[in-house]
């Protein structure tokens, strides 16, 4: 009789994780090509993040920069090799128009099954994917590995947020979730992290079929405070605040004033970026090994 084993998600995404990871590592007798320790990262507009290693630049959330605020097509540029993720389809995280131009005939757009079925993605190459599921970017050298990992979407729609890894650095982006239990999982299986992208504004929307009722449909700064703790972050960059339209989309007073005096007082690291500002993150020794 065969004999069959049960596990828990938690350890088959622990499980997962893992693969993902030695996946990266030189194979026997082969010599491990010389490679360039940490990611860049640059800010873009709104929620978007691109993410870069000498050969690949992965854009999370690219939508066109806006030029009532100055922000410069430039913001975009790469002379990389392009790829896209997604965390779900709405306007200010989803451009078809930009991404086309940013991916050109042989970028890919990587969502959440869920979301391909929802989005307007023709002249796209569309790569569907589950939740958990580990994409490699480029598929050829595995430079860098992603992971859909759970969100939750204040106006209904399907939401993934992106575990990012590669050269020794782990990020995670948080789209425009809101508070949800899968955190936890989240942290355990993949965590801790170095840098976490996460919403600050707390917003609540008056439009439609969607009625104000007080309630955030985004992180509030206290909550996004809260998740990078969840998450073992090393730092927050915090992402989508600043462009209320009353009445119809309403953050919270002064989201970014509030969230550094949040993380001040749980002594949390921030680092706040412009639009088309950049730094470099380092690879720690630590992330090399088995996280606990």
């Amino acid at each position: 009789m065969p004999q069959f084993v049960t596990t828990t998600r938690r350890n088959l995404l622990k499980c997962a994780a893992a693969v993902a990871s030695l996946s990266a590592l030189p194979k026997p007798g082969i010599a491990a090509a010389a490679v360039q320790p940490g990611l860049q990262i640059r800010k873009l507009t709104w929620a978007g993040v691109m993410v870069e290693t000498e050969n690949t630049a992965l854009f999370i959330d690219a939508i066109a920069p806006d030029e009532k605020a100055g922000e410069k097509e430039d913001v975009l540029a790469t002379t990389h090799r392009a790829d896209a993720l997604i965390t779900h389809h709405h306007g200010d995280h989803f451009d078809n128009e930009t991404l086309q131009k940013v991916l050109g005939k042989h970028g890919r757009l990587v969502c959440l099954r869920a979301t391909a079925d929802r989005a307007d993605t023709r002249g796209l190459r569309v790569q569907p994917v589950d939740m958990w599921q580990p994409i490699f970017f480029p598929s050829a050298d595995d430079d860098l590995v992603a992971f859909p990992v759970p969100a939750v979407d204040g106006w209904g729609a399907p939401q993934v947020s992106w575990v990012i890894d590669g050269r020794g650095v782990r990020l995670f982006h948080g789209g425009d979730t809101q508070w949800h239990g899968d955190l936890v999982d989240i942290a355990r299986a993949y965590g801790p992290f170095d840098v976490a992208f996460l919403p600050i504004n707390g917003a609540r929307q008056q439009v439609g079929r969607y009625v104000d009722q007080g309630i955030p449909a985004v992180l509030t700064p206290s909550q996004a405070v809260a998740a990078a703790q969840l998450l073992r972050a090393k730092m927050i960059v915090p992402i989508h605040f600043g462009n209320p339209d009353p009445p119809t989309y309403v953050e919270v007073a002064d989201p970014l004033g509030e969230f550094q005096r949040e993380a001040s007082k749980a002594k949390m690291p921030v680092r706040v970026l412009r639009t088309g500002e950049s730094f470099h993150i380092e690879a720690h020794p630590d992330n090399c090994r088995a996280r606990s």
